[in-house]
């Protein structure tokens, strides 16, 4: 007995639409496409499905949160939070991903300096605080 896919590839969603016949023969009667067409298609699915894996298992290791660690701590809710939001909204959009590479860039030398000025330190709070409320963490 042959066992049913539990995911559509783009592949066979544009074969639908584009023969409808094909599709259900292949159901029916097996997949026709020469073995070497067939490895091709599956490696390129391995593929992209690595790609999203690879993608969503950097996402949930990225820790980094410079300036967030450094004034809240490395578990705070509030860095968590900071983190979840540069997942969910700035990694999506080109212009997100531009401002989290450029933070990047310039935060990790921003951060001796909030350790040694107290003042500094308080000022970045007061500047996080207020972009938390302005994002809606729940307090």
């Amino acid at each position: 007995m042959r066992r049913a896919k539990k995911y559509h590839t783009i592949t066979d969603i544009v074969g639908t639409v584009y023969c409808e016949q094909k599709v259900v023969f292949d159901r029916e009667r097996g997949d026709a496409r020469p073995l070497e067409v067939r490895a091709k298609a599956a490696a390129g699915t391995f593929e992209h499905l690595r790609f999203q894996v690879e993608g969503q298992t950097r996402a949930a290791i990225d820790r980094r949160c410079f300036i967030a660690t450094a004034i809240y701590g490395p578990d705070a809710a509030e860095t968590n939070f900071l983190r979840a939001w540069r997942d969910r909204v700035l990694m999506p959009a080109m212009v997100g991903r531009l401002f989290v590479r450029a933070y990047y860039v310039v935060s990790p030398g921003l951060v001796p300096l909030l350790c040694r000025s107290r003042c500094a330190a308080t000022a970045v709070r007061a500047g996080l605080n207020a972009l938390l409320r302005l994002l809606g963490m729940p307090r």
